[in-house]
């Protein structure tokens, strides 16, 4: 009985603890550890991203390596295809807090905000975000699902 309500407990811990929903899925981070993530709207997962709107995310992270340049690149991927999303600005430093350089230890929060077009299908897709380095290490490789409404 004693085993029976330490189980229950450990599992009503857990429970409290962590997230029951992933919210995403670290891809191959390599110089760093991603702290959260938070896309705007995401009420529920798979996100939905209502067409002629935009989205943000914001994506806190950890580099275990300084670096002076931070590039990001986007995917959006459909039946298992990558298709390169473009975004205005691909230098990361430009929407950095703190500004780069980085340094290893040093949570640094990137924001952007991703334009949902009207003319994209509304389609499921799995949104792909990777922060990199000068030689294309990641520090950041996170999916997402989401659906285009």
């Amino acid at each position: 009985m004693l085993r029976s309500v330490a189980i229950l407990l450990a599992l009503l811990i857990g429970g409290v603890i962590c997230d029951p929903v992933t919210k995403f899925v670290d891809c191959g981070s390599k110089a760093g550890k991603i702290d959260s993530l938070d896309v705007t709207p995401c009420p529920k997962i798979p996100c939905e991203l209502p067409r002629g709107t935009n989205a943000q995310i914001k994506i806190t992270f950890t580099p275990s390596e300084n670096s002076t340049s931070v590039k990001a690149v986007v995917h959006g991927i459909v039946a298992k295809i990558p298709v390169p999303f473009p975004l205005p600005d691909t230098n990361a430093c430009d929407s950095m807090a703190p500004a780069c350089p980085l340094k290893a230890g040093t949570q640094a929060v990137y924001t952007s905000t991703l334009q949902v077009k009207s003319s994209y299908p509304a389609v499921g897709v799995v949104v792909k975000w990777e922060l990199a380095d000068a030689k294309e290490v990641d520090f950041v490789c996170l999916e997402v699902p989401a659906r285009l409404v």
